[in-house]
């Protein structure tokens, strides 16, 4: 059974709006979204989701190939690997875009729950980045290797919601992976302590958080996931740790209370929008290693002065796009 209670009503809703505007929409991504958010206005965290696949060229992708039973395995292994979703939120997405195209699909049984002596979960390592190209890649050239299903362990929206109330949150140990959406909008929630055995911070999972303003990061984390805290508007500081290589895009988006994040020298992309509306950001070290950052990921952070190294990309970026920037040579500190 999936998580998302909603399912029906939102597959339903989708195929209505491919009946009325014609099976063309499917693949004109903007106009999809355009008219699937005046469509299912009040499903937001499933709106955002349905997006996150998308931007990725996932239906379109889908439609192309010759065998629909092929399409769907390559989908599912693509958001699983790729996008790091949740089982449930790919079974949600592939249950949506199955029935508005009208295809044959039966969500697989959930996997059954492990024992409770079952040994504790470990850290697991990630990959990098996502490919930026919008297409989507070969499953076999680009997959990211996989956890072992014993040793990952996801905390769920379902366990979140016990402490929807709450202003201090401790994760326990073992746990592996913050769920997309995770703790989305919890208006009460101050502190968060996360276990030092975590890896993946999923997408949206802290956003709309407004009085979040501790979040102690463990040195295992090695992804954050797009919007992971956008709007969290009086978290002041924050420490990336090593082995994050992106900032994906809206990570944090309209976070205007932050004043100090200190990245690590890991970081080799960051994303669309990634610091919008980040008005109390002031300085910001961005190293040699970094080699993509979007024009707009910066948009509206009136105070910030980056700094880096003389003759970098980052150096070069903050020259194109009149962004404030001290510049010092390699070896000299900054």
């Amino acid at each position: 059974m999936l998580v998302f209670e909603n399912t029906n009503k939102i597959k339903h809703a989708l195929r209505q709006m491919v009946q009325q505007y014609g099976e063309e929409i499917l693949d004109n991504k903007d106009q999809f979204v355009s008219i699937m958010n005046d469509t299912i206005p009040e499903y937001e965290k499933e709106r955002r989701l349905l997006r996150t696949v998308l931007n990725q060229n996932m239906l379109a992708t889908m439609r192309r190939e010759d065998s629909r039973k092929i399409a769907i395995m390559k989908a599912r292994e693509y958001m699983t690997n790729e996008l790091f979703l949740a089982d449930s939120a790919v079974e949600f997405v592939l249950t949506c875009f199955t029935f508005m195209m009208d295809w044959d699909y039966e969500s697989p049984a959930p996997a059954p729950v492990p024992a409770q002596s079952a040994a504790p979960a470990q850290a697991v390592s990630t990959p990098g980045s996502i490919p930026k190209n919008g297409n989507v890649p070969g499953v076999t050239n680009h997959a990211a290797p996989k956890p072992a299903a014993s040793s990952q362990r996801i905390y769920d929206a379902k366990t979140a919601s016990r402490n929807r109330w709450k202003n201090t949150v401790k994760v326990d140990e073992g746990y592996t992976t913050i769920d997309a959406f995770c703790f989305d909008g919890f208006g009460f929630l101050k502190s968060v302590t996360l276990p030092s055995t975590l890896v993946i911070i999923g997408e949206f999972a802290f956003s709309e958080c407004k009085r979040l303003k501790t979040v102690e990061m463990p040195a295992n984390v090695k992804r954050i996931g797009r919007g992971a805290f956008q709007s969290c508007s009086r978290l002041t500081m924050l420490r990336i740790p090593d082995g994050v290589t992106e900032i994906e895009e809206n990570t944090f988006a309209f976070c205007q209370g932050l004043e100090i994040l200190d990245l690590p020298s890991s970081i080799a992309s960051i994303g669309s929008e990634a610091f919008q509306s980040c008005v109390s950001l002031k300085k910001l070290f961005l190293g040699d290693g970094v080699k993509y950052i979007e024009d707009n990921a910066f948009d509206m952070c009136p105070n910030l002065t980056i700094r880096c190294y003389e003759n970098t990309y980052v150096h070069k970026f903050c020259q194109a796009n009149g962004i404030k920037c001290e510049a010092t040579k390699k070896g000299f500190g900054i």
